[in-house]
């Protein structure tokens, strides 16, 4: 840890396109909460998203109580009953990058722990998610006068979900 994800773009439908800022944010030259500020912009203002980090600061848990296969991108994780899985990035739709003995994994199934089941009925599904991951989102945006900077404000802007939400 910490672990970053770069080109990311979590929650299902997100994209870097032309965003719109909901309320003032500030943009900075680098990519950390203490970097001088670049710039900054006004609500209602339109910038274009180039690429964005999700940092995990700490990684999410998840304790299984029996086995269970989760189907990834590239392959199947067998996990046995006391194992942990450790959460990384939410891709959206119950789906996220995960790390298992060793290995990294995308595009990770949840449906055994990462559904609305599972926080009212626990007892329903293979695991519980013990912990939440910790994870910060900074995007890359320029603006219309062509200079570019970070923010780590992205619920300030709308136009991320190209499905239509925020």
């Amino acid at each position: 840890m910490p672990f970053e994800d770069r080109g990311a773009c979590p929650g299902e439908g997100c994209v870097y396109r032309e965003w719109t800022t909901r309320a003032a944010v500030t943009v900075r030259v680098d990519r950390h909460a203490g970097a001088p500020a670049a710039f900054r912009l006004p609500a209602r203002e339109k910038v274009m998203a180039l690429t964005g980090v999700v940092v995990t600061l700490k990684a999410g848990r998840v304790q299984f109580r029996r086995a269970a296969d989760l189907s990834t991108a590239t392959s199947r994780i067998h996990i046995e009953p006391g194992q942990t899985l450790f959460l990384l990035t939410y891709q959206g739709e119950g789906v996220t990058k995960a790390w298992f003995n060793g290995r990294y994994y995308t595009d990770v199934d949840g449906v055994d722990f990462l559904n609305a089941a599972c926080e009212f009925q626990p007892d329903r599904c293979a695991g519980t998610v013990v912990e939440k991951s910790r994870t910060e989102w900074w995007v890359q945006v320029r603006n219309k006068a062509g200079a570019v900077g970070w923010t780590n404000e992205p619920e300030k802007f709308d136009g991320k979900d190209a499905l239509g939400g925020g």
